[in-house]
């Protein structure tokens, strides 16, 4: 009697072992884009919330007497504090209070088609006393 596996076991073996290496390279995969992703976050918490505040305090155009009317457009924006990203601020249609603006901002290095990140604020209708002053300054 011949002792051996036969040619149909040898393949269901190589198939069961490339289907595990598949999830294996899979799991890597995903795993480097946690690890970027991550990465970008660190770099970014430290100026996101002086980025926000400054946001929410100029984002308001006004008019000759002060009051607000617009939002600015900012695109392709250095982010102050990380010089490698930039970011664009997407503002979403209104909602039902008109003194709020949902917006989210969107970072990114090369590419704004290539977001590594995103961070929805809201924007309020208020503008600080102090920019309405600097407005009526002769």
């Amino acid at each position: 009697m011949k002792r051996g596996f036969t040619i149909l076991e040898v393949l269901i073996a190589m198939a069961i072992f490339l289907f595990g290496i598949s999830a294996l390279l899979a799991m890597f995969q995903v795993g480097g884009g946690f690890e970027q992703e991550a990465r970008v976050h660190a770099e970014l918490a430290p100026v996101l919330v002086p980025l926000v505040a400054q946001l929410q305090q100029e984002a308001w155009e006004l008019d000759a007497s002060g009051n607000p009317t617009k939002i600015r457009l900012y695109v392709g924006e250095t982010v102050p504090g990380a010089p490698d990203y930039r970011f664009d601020l997407e503002v979403l249609p209104e909602g039902q209070d008109p003194a709020l603006r949902r917006a989210v901002l969107r970072f990114y290095k090369r590419s704004p088609e290539r977001v590594l990140a995103r961070l929805p604020i809201v924007l309020t209708r208020s503008v600080p006393i102090t920019r309405r002053l600097q407005l009526q300054k002769p």
